[in-house]
């Protein structure tokens, strides 16, 4: 300490401790005075015991007379979707074809989650500020500001480009990729992890259920498979709500229209209603839904965009009710064990969850690197 004033007293300066941006970014996730007027924070939407989902329909914005048009989707292992990219894809019997695959938002209209997580402050219907400068005024007068360098506290871009980035670094959070469900641990060899039901539901999971076609159970993007391809599919969606085009506002191709992101199917059970409009109330129901959708077209109503719905592949899978019950409990078997313990606001992850510190590089999130403020301290 005496070494430290004698630095200070000879007009010697001291560099800044780099700020804690997971701390800073549970600030912000949590902080309801960042909404215009206040009262919505990102946890009003995504709730930790829905696996970081929103159990309503649609949310609505902190302008009560506005709601989007669209289910909030989880935030677990939302760090770890793979850019939004136009890939090679290679089929099973030998084509190559080129599709569109990750991406943020049902839309895949954010690139990666740095992309991702500003678009919500700025939205009309969620949290309805005007722009940049409203947004740093409002952290400013926040009880975390001492958190922020000073001289980013001076300068509107730099100060939310430290927002847009804690909250990125906060996803990046072990607790939101434990890798602890009883799935993990019969995949780490532990069988009785699964009921024998449990182990029926994988078999038609891989074979005459076709979700592994989609929802693989291997590792792609993460060294731990995350149940999905990321790719893009109108699945014939009932109808709610006004017409969503999804894909086609990206790509502005005719073909896309009615397409969107298949999710992790990690945490599942937690995270209804589904799909992109959350139009199907319980699992169940969707797995009927994909079991019978073109043969119950009364049951389910009309979708918005059919001429670009998928047939080959779902709407007449000949699944048998029990069937049907075997793989609802294998769904079951993904849900993480640390989002079923209500300990705290946040779940804790297992302590064999790598730090983010040692798993950096492997995140897919590049486009903050790019921006001006990147080496800001």
């Amino acid at each position: 300490m005496l070494r430290l004033l004698a630095l200070i007293s000879c007009g010697v300066k001291i560099a800044q401790a780099a700020p804690d941006l997971p701390e800073i970014g549970r600030s912000v996730f949590t902080d309801k005075n960042l909404s215009n007027p206040p009262g919505q924070s990102c946890l009003t939407c995504h709730n930790p015991n829905h696996a970081f989902a929103d159990p309503r329909r649609v949310s609505p914005g902190a302008t009560p007379t506005l709601s989007g048009n669209r289910n909030a989707p989880s935030l677990m292992y939302a760090a770890l979707i793979p850019p939004f990219a136009y890939e090679d894809i290679l089929l099973p019997d030998g084509t190559e074809i080129f599709a569109w695959e990750g991406g943020l938002f049902h839309d895949g209209r954010a690139k990666d989650l740095f992309e991702q997580v500003d678009q919500p402050f700025f939205e009309a219907h969620e949290m309805n500020l005007k722009n940049k400068a409203d947004l740093a005024q409002k952290i400013r007068k926040s009880t975390y500001k001492g958190k922020f360098p000073k001289g980013a506290l001076k300068d509107n871009n730099q100060l939310t480009y430290l927002v847009f980035r804690s909250l990125v670094e906060f996803l990046k959070s072990p607790f939101f990729r434990p890798f602890d469900s009883p799935f993990d641990r019969y995949q780490a060899g532990e069988k009785s992890a699964l009921s024998l039901s449990q182990k029926r539901g994988l078999d038609i999971y891989k074979t005459s259920g076709g979700c592994a076609d989609c929802h693989f159970l291997e590792p792609q993007n993460w060294n731990k498979p995350l149940l999905s391809d990321f790719g893009y599919d109108n699945l014939g969606a009932p109808a709610i709500g006004r017409k969503d085009p999804g894909l086609f506002v990206v790509t502005g191709n005719p073909e896309d229209l009615g397409k969107f992101r298949a999710p992790s199917l990690r945490n599942i059970e937690l995270t209804a209603p589904y799909l992109h409009n959350g139009s199907i109330k319980t699992l169940r129901e969707v797995l009927e839904f994909y079991n019978k959708r073109d043969l119950e077209p009364e049951r389910w109503g009309v979708t918005d965009y059919p001429e670009t719905v998928n047939h080959d592949d779902l709407g007449n899978l000949g699944l048998t009710d029990e069937d049907i019950t075997n793989l609802l409990n294998f769904l079951h078997a993904f849900t993480d064990d640390s989002l079923t313990k209500k300990e705290t606001t946040f779940p804790i992850a297992p302590k064999k969850t790598p730090s983010t510190e040692s798993i950096r590089l492997n995140f897919p999130d590049h486009t903050h690197r790019l921006d001006p403020n990147f080496e800001t301290k």
